[in-house]
Parts: C-alpha cells; structure tokens; sequence
C-alpha cells in the first residue's frame, strides 16, 4: 500500500505544475517595461502631439537661439533635455518645397526649401540614425528603463514609426510639404542641423 502511495505521488505533484515557455522566463527574471507597449499610440497620441505643440518655425527659432544670452537659458526657453549632459532638443516647423531626395544610403535624406529661405536637411530613412526623438518625448526617461540596451531598444522602436511614415509618404522633388521635427544641439547651431521628422503632410 505504502509503495503504491509513493509512485502515484510524483503524479499528484506533477499535475500541479505546467510548462513555462522561453519568453515567459525571460519576463519573469526581465518583466517587460510599460513603455515598450503600445509605441504606436504613443508615437500617435503623445509624441508627434507634443512635437507640434513645442515647434516654432525654423528662422524663428534659429534667430531666437542666437539673440538669446547663452545656450543653457535658449535651451530652458525653447528646447527640452532631461538631463544636463544631454544635448537640448528643440522642435521645428519647416515648410516648402522638395528640392532633393537623396536614398542611395540608408539613411536617406532629403532637401526642403524652407519658406525662409533655408535649405533644411531632413532625415527620410529607411534608417534613422540618433536618439533625438526619444529625447525629445517629455513622457520617458532612462530612469523608467534604468538599462541602457532597453533603453536603446525604445529609441529604435520610435525610430521605427517615423520610418514607417516616411516609407508611406514617399516624398518627390517638386513636393511642397509642411512637416514638424527635431534636432539636437550642445551649441548654438549656424544653420539648422539635420531634422529628424515626427510628422509631414504635402500643402
């Protein structure tokens, strides 16, 4: 009787348990930053809002940063950091016309011809190098994450989503289009550095 109760034992003990899978242990040792989820909607709902609220068009804000006293209270003013050894982004409203696109690399680019008069470089992908619009993005830090690879991984993730959206405009010499982006600077930049887009339509 007694034998009989130890070999049905392993039974009863087994039939409690059940099959963990390989991304379930990985969550459990790694559970899953909130932040990763849902990236289009924030993207849609927060991130590209936000970028349109704090743009200024391109010669206003390039005037506005070199009248300014010094860099740190034009970054106060006009741009965002999250920390003090980052570099300050600032968003920016260009619109003209499509002058070059250039996509024999990668990291494809193109050139607008700002109502200003400034000739704007705007990233267009399929690879966006940088980090400017997850740091840009009011909303996260590296203090939500508190690893850099995870880190890394929500600014590819953001990436992603403006070169899903560049991919799905297609723009063409000749195109006159309105767009809001950023950029990142240590200084006060001469001329306005390569714009990184969040969001563009054709006027």
């Amino acid at each position: 009787m007694h034998k009989r109760l130890w070999l049905l034992l392993p039974v009863v003990i087994l039939s409690g348990c059940r099959i963990v899978s390989q991304q379930e242990l990985a969550d459990l040792k790694n559970p899953p930053n909130p932040k990763m989820a849902n990236i289009a909607q924030t993207w849609q709902q927060k991130l590209v809002p936000q970028i349109q609220h704090d743009a200024k068009p391109v010669a206003e804000l390039l005037n506005a940063l070199k009248s300014a006293k010094d860099f740190d209270s034009a970054c106060k003013t006009y741009g965002y950091r999250a920390q003090e050894e980052n570099p300050c982004v600032f968003s920016v409203n260009v619109s003209g016309e499509v002058t070059a696109v250039n996509t024999t690399s990668r990291n494809g680019r193109m050139t607008v011809k700002d109502v200003s008069g400034d000739n704007v470089t705007v990233q267009i992908g399929p690879i966006f190098p940088g980090t400017v619009l997850r740091d840009a993005y009011k909303g996260a830090s590296y203090q939500d994450f508190n690893d850099q690879v995870l880190f890394g991984d929500y600014s590819r993730a953001i990436n992603q989503q403006a070169a899903n959206m560049m991919s799905a405009f297609k723009p063409k010499v000749g195109d006159k289009v309105q767009l809001s982006g950023v950029f990142s600077s240590f200084d006060t930049p001469e001329q306005v550095p390569n714009v990184t887009p969040a969001a563009i339509v054709r006027q």
